[in-house]
C-alpha cells in the first residue's frame, strides 16, 4: 500500500477534542469502548460493514487505542489532486481518529511519532497497490472526568496529549470497485495497528516503573 504520514501539531491545525459535538449538537462523541452496541448509532457504521468492524476491533477492551471520530467521502477522477494515484476514474476515502489508552504514550510526542513511523511501515508491506493511506499526528485534548478530584461540575479541565489521524483512499474504475478496495485496504490495517499498538502499550508500562527525576 503506498502510505505516508506527517505531523500537523501547530497552533492552528486541527485539534482532536474527546469528548465533541458538531454545530447542531446532533451528533456527538461514542465511546464504543464503553458502549460497544452504540456502534449502529454511527451513521458511517451503518454505510460501510468494513468502517464498523474495524471500529469494533479498535475499541475492544483490551485494545490500545480507543476511536474518536470518523467520516467517509467519494469522488470521481476529476476533483483528484496531487496526492491522489493516477490512472482511476473514482476514489473512496475516510478518515478515524486513534488515541493512545496509556497516559504516558497519550502524552508523549517522541512515544507518538514512533509509533506513527512503525504504522506506516506496516502498511508499505500490505498488497493492496489500489489503495493509500497517511498516518497524521495531531494535537489531542481529552477531557477530565467532572468527578476528578479537585474538579468542580462547571468546570471543563482537559488531559492534552496527542492522536493519530489515519486516512485511508481506495481507487477504481467505478464507485463500487473504489469502495471495495477501500474497504478491503481498511481490513488489511486493523491487525497492524492493534499488534504494534500494544507494543507501544508495553513501553508505557516500562516508562511508568522508572524512576522520576528527583525520586
Amino acid at each position: 500500500m503506498d502510505a505516508d504520514w506527517s505531523v500537523e501539531c501547530a497552533a492552528d491545525d486541527p485539534l482532536v477534542v474527546v469528548p465533541w459535538k458538531n454545530v447542531t449538537e446532533t451528533i456527538t462523541f461514542i465511546d464504543l469502548r464503553a458502549f460497544p452496541d452504540a456502534l449502529t448509532e454511527i451513521p458511517e457504521t451503518q454505510q460501510s460493514p468494513a468502517l464498523a468492524a474495524a471500529l469494533r476491533q479498535w475499541n475492544q477492551p483490551d485494545s490500545p487505542i480507543f476511536t474518536a471520530k470518523c467520516d467517509l467521502w467519494a469522488y470521481p477522477a476529476d476533483l483528484f489532486d496531487a496526492d491522489d494515484l493516477p490512472g482511476f476514474a473514482f476514489a473512496h476515502g475516510g478518515y478515524i481518529d486513534l488515541i493512545q489508552h496509556a497516559p504516558d504514550l497519550f502524552a508523549s510526542f517522541s512515544a507518538a511519532e514512533a509509533q506513527l513511523r512503525q504504522w506506516t511501515e506496516a502498511a508499505r508491506c500490505l498488497p493492496t497497490p489500489n489503495a493509500r493511506c497517511e498516518w497524521t499526528l495531531r494535537r489531542a485534548w481529552i477531557a477530565v472526568p467532572e468527578h476528578a478530584p479537585g474538579l468542580s461540575s462547571l468546570e471543563t479541565t482537559y488531559d492534552k496529549g496527542f492522536a493519530t489521524t489515519l486516512y485511508v483512499w481506495g481507487y477504481g474504475a467505478s464507485p463500487q470497485a473504489a469502495a471495495t478496495t477501500w474497504a478491503s485496504a481498511l481490513d488489511c490495517l486493523v491487525d497492524p495497528v492493534l499488534t504494534l499498538g500494544k507494543g507501544y502499550n508495553k513501553l508505557a508500562g516500562r516508562i511508568a516503573e522508572m524512576p522520576r527525576v528527583g525520586e
